[in-house]
């Protein structure tokens, strides 16, 4: 699909238009907002440097008549058609780089592994989120009460592979077994014999039968084994 992207008003004959970069960055930013998921205020396009083409004077028409693949993050090839006075004078690939900005959680302080996060270690910023591998966090409702994956350093952008959900039930904790049915809910104690999160598989024991069993942690101190 073609896509139109700028006028440029005729100039005099001895002041050719040419595809100069700021003429050129103009047409691939506006390409890239109107195409991408993301809004203009979160973009920055830059055209890497490339060959003036000279052009006969008249009304300047840029075209982008495709990039290489979709519009992501990180450097994307354009070609770009230059219509002078109605026709196409010229045609040329040009590389963008297209970074991606947002305001997401990053690290204030270093952060040990395991660590809570809470408001005094934590803070939203500006940040480049192109290249991240997982989505960021983006406020600190979304976080607190979670522990980290791993270490992180200061200023570290806190993304679903940073945390985790803590571990609210240990090995050898003495648990309740829940067996619950529509008409039917029977609690007896037990024994952790893993450790795991809310919503966790874990391995269980009833200490009076000996029995080993596998079951879904509720909460920091019930599995249901049903």
């Amino acid at each position: 699909m073609v896509f139109i992207l700028q006028i440029f008003p005729a100039q005099a004959a001895d002041q050719a238009p040419q595809l100069n970069a700021e003429r050129v960055e103009a047409a691939v930013r506006q390409y890239v907002v109107k195409s991408g998921p993301w809004p203009a205020e979160n973009l920055d396009v830059r055209v890497l440097p490339f060959q003036n083409v000279p052009l006969p004077p008249g009304p300047v028409v840029f075209r982008i008549l495709k990039p290489t693949k979709g519009v992501t993050p990180g450097i994307v090839n354009f070609l770009l058609a230059a219509d002078v006075s109605g026709k196409e004078r010229a045609r040329i690939w040009v590389k963008a780089e297209v970074r991606v900005f947002d305001n997401v959680v990053v690290s204030s302080a270093p952060l040990a592994r395991h660590e809570w996060i809470d408001g005094e270690n934590v803070r939203v910023a500006r940040r480049d989120v192109s290249s991240l591998a997982s989505r960021p966090f983006k406020t600190l409702d979304e976080i607190t009460g979670q522990q980290t994956a791993h270490a992180i350093e200061v200023n570290e952008i806190l993304t679903q592979k940073s945390l985790e959900r803590p571990n609210l039930m240990r090995r050898g904790s003495p648990v309740t077994l829940l067996y619950e049915t529509r008409s039917l809910r029977v609690e007896s104690p037990g024994l952790a014999i893993e450790g795991g999160k809310v919503g966790d598989m874990i391995q269980v024991k009833n200490p009076n039968s000996g029995k080993l069993m596998r079951g879904v942690v509720i909460d920091e101190r019930t599995v249901r084994v049903n």
